[in-house]
């Protein structure tokens, strides 16, 4: 019998062909009790072949035979004549296959852990560091043949393909991935996130102005944190010229960098036409609210707070070192971009100029501050610290007596790390003007509250709660207008019959599906409100559906 340290030993193993190869690994590497360290993985037909470091690793395999992964039972052999692949090499167990054949199953291995399970999102993100990609000892953002392979299978065994990321590939280039929309014609989502693109040119491929198969259905693109965006930020007027740029490009997009943009037409439709977006109005699932709470008493105690914290944020800002906790955060973001809406294009408020140089020293806007030290450092710890920095913001008055200026959500809530129970988070989203400047500036508030403890400050001078957690983010002034309720949207009398719960499920099957509000109701209700049963059974009955349902 070969000895432990005698060197790698070839194993085969049947019943594993199609399933992912990194949950394989740590199946075995869990069974066996110690690294297994698969090697030299091929397959022929149904079987795998793998080298293993040992001997003594391979007997413990054999052992393993008849056992189940993913419900296929597996059966291992320790090969005594190894089978060689290569070129030209049939092996002794069976007509072989060649090379390419190997790299296909491999490459099917890669797309079943890389795609969701509704097939409708596929994340190439980080490929290089994929086990399955170096194991071909190729890098297929450098190889244009193997990463063409890679869409033209996608495509192949997943049609519904709506969301491709791309994200932390180190490529300064997108001629590799040129053909996105002739592989995902209505790709809608797109991330190139932290890549080193330092030429927005180089979307051209993608778009109208370089490819004859434009990505003409994207609704959303990720740039952020590659060279090109990053200097287009730091222009004056960046923000603007950015968005300017990049819906160049695709004028369809609403969604950039995680951050909401007005599309300048709608994606193509299936005639080969376009609609402006001006011209189309947004049908949202359930009518308008302006504000949400969970419960009457959550209700009261948000009003309440709200109330009492911006009098004393206007009148008296040391008065609030009562009702922050020894302990509190806060933490302050700028966001100077310009906003997109129709209304600020045309409000002077939001074409004003505001010097936001106070609140930028203490800003910790993450797609800006790159270093750790100051993001660290932004990030302001204990009541005394918190009172000193909102101290130091410039003078402020709130109209608190025009309640259409604000919107609140409040809503109880478990926070990780706090031990107390009992915890609200109440956000809220309005607008003030600085008392010096004059300046109109839109603000969205997010405080984590803990009730007062007997004895506290708070409790001594009648507050219900503490602030444990504040952000503060700024931006420039938006209006007021996106949640006041609207009579155009109101809702048939069965959706306001719907319970918190029901009205969540229906509006993620709507973003999941793209139905329209009426189908989406008609869809839950046929299912008796299983949602999971639901999302499951949509791709079989989607071809059946009319076109109603989706308009």
């Amino acid at each position: 019998m070969v000895g432990p340290s005698d060197g790698p030993v070839q194993v085969s193993i049947k019943g594993c062909r199609g399933k992912p190869e990194a949950s394989l690994r740590k199946f075995l590497d869990t069974k066996v009790g110690r690294p297994v360290n698969l090697s030299n993985i091929n397959f022929r037909g149904e079987i795998m072949y793998v080298s293993v470091p040992s001997m003594d690793i391979a007997q413990e395999l054999l052992k393993l035979s008849g056992i189940r992964f993913y419900g296929e039972k597996l059966t291992f052999q320790i090969k005594t004549h190894p089978v060689k692949f290569g070129a030209g090499a049939p092996g002794r167990d069976g007509a072989g296959a060649s090379d390419s054949v190997t790299v296909r199953d491999r490459l099917v291995a890669l797309l079943q852990t890389r795609v969701d399970p509704q097939g409708s999102s596929l994340d190439l993100s980080a490929l290089s560091q994929d086990s399955i990609i170096q194991s071909l000892g190729a890098d297929p953002l450098q190889d244009s043949k193997l990463f063409e392979a890679i869409l033209v299978l996608a495509t192949q065994l997943y049609t519904d393909i709506v969301t491709v990321n791309l994200a932390n590939n180190g490529m300064s280039s997108l001629r590799p991935v040129a053909n996105l929309g002739m592989h995902f014609p209505h790709l809608r989502n797109l991330s190139l996130m932290n890549n080193r693109i330092s030429d927005l040119r180089e979307l051209n491929c993608l778009s109208a102005a370089g490819s004859k198969v434009p990505l003409g259905e994207l609704s959303e693109l990720i740039l952020q944190g590659n060279p090109a965006s990053d200097a287009e930020l730091r222009l004056p007027n960046g923000g603007a010229s950015y968005v300017e740029k990049v819906q160049q490009r695709f004028p369809t997009i609403s969604m950039l960098d995680m951050n909401p943009v007005t599309p300048r037409a709608q994606p193509v439709s299936a005639a080969g036409t376009s609609t402006s977006a001006s011209t189309v109005p947004r049908e949202l699932p359930f009518p308008v609210a302006q504000t949400f709470a969970e419960d009457q008493a959550i209700n009261e105690l948000a009003v309440g707070f709200l109330e009492g914290f911006f009098g004393l944020y206007d009148g008296n800002r040391g008065g609030l070192a009562d009702i922050y906790d020894a302990a509190a955060v806060f933490s302050l973001m700028v966001d100077t971009t310009h906003p997109t809406s129709e209304f600020a294009r045309t409000n002077s408020d939001s074409q004003k100029r505001v010097d936001f140089t106070a609140y930028i020293r203490i800003s910790r806007n993450l797609t800006r501050v790159k270093s750790q030290h100051k993001r660290i450092h932004a990030l302001v710890v204990g009541r005394a610290a918190v009172i000193q920095a909102i101290a130091q913001l410039p003078a402020t008055r709130h109209p608190l007596q025009d309640s259409q200026r604000f919107s609140f959500d409040a809503w109880r809530a478990d926070v990780d790390g706090c031990a107390q129970q009992g915890m609200a988070v109440v956000a809220v989203h309005g607008e003030f003007t600085e008392v010096q400047t004059g300046s109109l500036i839109s603000f969205d508030r997010v405080f984590a509250l803990a009730p007062a403890l007997p004895g506290s400050p708070a409790a001594a001078i009648g507050s219900p709660c503490v602030i444990t957690n504040d952000q503060l983010t700024l931006r420039r002034y938006n209006g007021f207008h996106s949640w006041l309720p609207s009579s155009e949207l109101a809702a048939p009398a069965p959706v306001l019959n719907l319970t918190p719960e029901q009205q969540e499920m229906a509006r993620a099957l709507q973003e999941q599906t793209g139905m329209n509000p009426e189908w989406t109701l008609k869809c839950l209700e046929s299912y008796g409100w299983n949602y999971q049963q639901a999302m499951t059974e949509f791709p079989q009955v989607r071809g059946t559906l009319p076109a109603e349902a989706f308009q």
